[in-house]
């Protein structure tokens, strides 16, 4: 197995670690810090750190994490939102595109989850219902390379896991992220 992993799918694996302890703890803030594990694994599998099959195993991490554990914290609610996000890592795996087809996992449970824990269960699950529909869209997301951006977004996570008013934040960020499809042109720089 060892010749078939590189840096970046360590990450992975953290990312895997962190989404099944925030099932085992019950802690929605795990998966902030999933998240950020995935950045790093992708930062590292885009500078050519991956192995041989760090794609597929970076697409099943992120189910684990922004799929299964998420939606542990909805369940209610979490059938539509949790095929959604299979279909849509299984698009991303088969496909390759230069933007986001459909609305990320990984920002989809993050906007999910900081809604879970500012404003409840029912609030959250509802809103996976419409997470689930920008998953499966065909709406282009730009992928984020600005690493101001992204600095800005690591901070927030880590944040979020310490205090609530970082939760806020992530969850602007990633509404912002979410209505930027038509603005993407006048936004292009920022991305």
């Amino acid at each position: 197995m060892r010749k078939h992993i590189d840096v970046a799918d360590y990450f992975s694996f953290l990312n895997v670690f962190f989404g099944f302890m925030a099932i085992i703890m019950q802690d929605p803030k795990y998966i902030f810090l999933a998240a950020i594990m995935d950045g790093f694994d992708g930062y590292l599998a885009r500078k050519g750190y991956s192995g041989k099959y760090g794609r597929f195993v970076d697409s099943l991490a992120d189910f684990a994490s922004f799929g299964v554990a998420a939606a542990f914290f909805f369940p209610v609610f979490s059938l539509a939102y949790l095929l959604a996000g299979m279909y849509r890592l299984a698009r991303f795996t088969a496909e390759e595109h230069e933007d986001f087809i459909g609305f990320p996992i990984t920002s989809s449970a993050l906007l999910v989850i900081s809604v879970r824990i500012v404003a409840g269960e029912t609030v959250a699950g509802v809103l996976s219902i419409v997470i689930a529909f920008l998953m499966v869209s065909n709406v282009e997301y730009a992928k984020i390379k600005n690493p101001r951006l992204l600095s800005v977004m690591a901070l927030a996570l880590i944040g979020a896991v310490f205090r609530v008013e970082f939760v806020y934040a992530v969850l602007a960020l990633n509404v912002l992220y979410m209505i930027s499809p038509p603005f993407r042109k006048s936004l292009g720089k920022y991305f």
